[in-house]
């Protein structure tokens, strides 16, 4: 989702134009949506700003295009439903001298509607193979690793384990992404084998500290989504 420079801070999402912006409250950087050149909105930032007197404004003003900030092109609140304040600082520089500059957006309310607008994506060939293969090994052991998985196939993967985990289980099921690897874990199960879990980490801490013959240890529960391609 690259910053495009029209002389305000937006963002290009699927084709349609998205303003970076900041609320009276809070954080976030939201996004606003561009309307339709025959309706009247909003304009970038405030009039008041070209006014201003405060030395920091009128240098930070510079950075940008004086004409695409003044149009009253976008809608009233963010895609979040929120009002938004003004425009967030981008490529031109901070707005103000207790804001930073934004070349995305934050807030996941925004993030998760803006999403809905790109194309739906394919799932990979290899998706079911490795959700039934994780799937096993969660309903054997309670737990399992998937590796190298790509972001684009990461929720698909995650809704697929969860679904077959559920099915055979009638459990809950946990799913954490960190980075390229997905965790999965099934607390049901995972309970069931606690007494064994707890025996194999104390017999591995044992064996490292005192050179005590080890244990048979704990599963290995990892897979990585490079080694299981079917094309």
């Amino acid at each position: 989702m690259p910053v495009t420079r029209h002389g305000v801070n937006v963002v290009d999402a699927s084709g349609s134009l998205m303003l970076l912006t900041e609320t009276s409250g809070g954080d976030a950087i939201h996004l606003t949506a561009r309307l339709d050149p025959r309706e009247h909105g909003r304009a970038a930032v405030p009039g008041f700003y070209f006014r201003d007197t405060d030395t920091f404004r009128r240098r930070a003003l510079r950075g940008y295009d004086h004409r695409a900030l003044s149009e009253c092109c976008w809608c009233e609140t963010t895609l979040c439903g929120r009002e938004w304040a003004v425009m967030a600082g981008g490529a031109g520089g901070p707005l103000s001298e207790y804001a930073g500059q934004a070349f995305a957006p934050s807030c996941r309310r925004c993030l998760a509607l803006m999403d809905a607008k790109f194309p739906k994506r394919t799932a990979d060939k290899r998706l079911p193979l490795v959700a039934e293969m994780a799937a096993d090994m969660v309903c054997e052991y309670g737990f399992a690793e998937i590796r190298h998985v790509p972001g684009d196939q990461q929720p698909a993967l995650r809704a697929a384990i969860r679904k077959i985990v559920r099915k055979r289980t009638s459990s809950g099921v946990q799913t954490h992404v960190y980075e390229d690897t997905i965790f999965v874990s099934c607390p049901a199960v995972y309970d069931k084998h606690a007494t064994e879990y707890a025996r194999a980490a104390a017999d591995a801490a044992s064996a490292l500290l005192f050179g005590t013959e080890p244990g048979p240890g704990l599963p290995d529960c990892t897979l990585s989504w490079e080694q299981q391609d079917i094309s």
